[in-house]
């Protein structure tokens, strides 16, 4: 009986609430916002990378044709237009923006995301710091 609560436990821990908001995130994610300039653009996540980003608990969202995300996103066109106009600012170029755990933008950039500077950025920010120290 323990095992399995033990299991229902870790269940619900990883369990995550779909996004319809990024206020649901603050304090609790960084995000990568990437507003692709071609609809159809496709990135392929290798697996080291994507433990990189869940390691500094990243949630990234394309805005392709559909929303890609390593989260479940229902955002509404309403909502989608307020980011657009919000963080892309009439860009016309590929777009994106990274956002901190407070809610503010660190780093804004017209062209593909570049992780590694946006995982060099994040290892530099105060939270991740004592994050990283607090893991030791």
């Amino acid at each position: 009986m323990g095992m399995l609560m033990l299991c229902f436990l870790m269940f619900e821990i990883e369990k995550q609430d779909t996004i319809v908001d990024l206020d649901q995130l603050k304090w609790k994610n960084r995000i990568v916002l990437f507003f692709p300039k071609e609809k159809e653009f496709d990135y392929d996540f290798t697996d080291s990378l994507l433990v990189e980003i869940k390691d500094r608990k990243i949630v990234y969202i394309i805005f392709n044709e559909e929303i890609e995300s390593n989260r479940e996103v229902n955002i509404s066109d309403k909502y989608l237009n307020e980011l657009t106009s919000k963080y892309k600012m009439g860009s016309r170029k590929d777009c994106w923006i990274l956002i901190g755990l407070d809610g503010g933008v660190k780093l804004k950039e017209e062209s593909k995301p570049d992780w590694r500077l946006i995982l060099q950025t994040v290892d530099t920010m105060p939270m991740r710091i004592r994050e990283t120290r607090n893991n030791l």
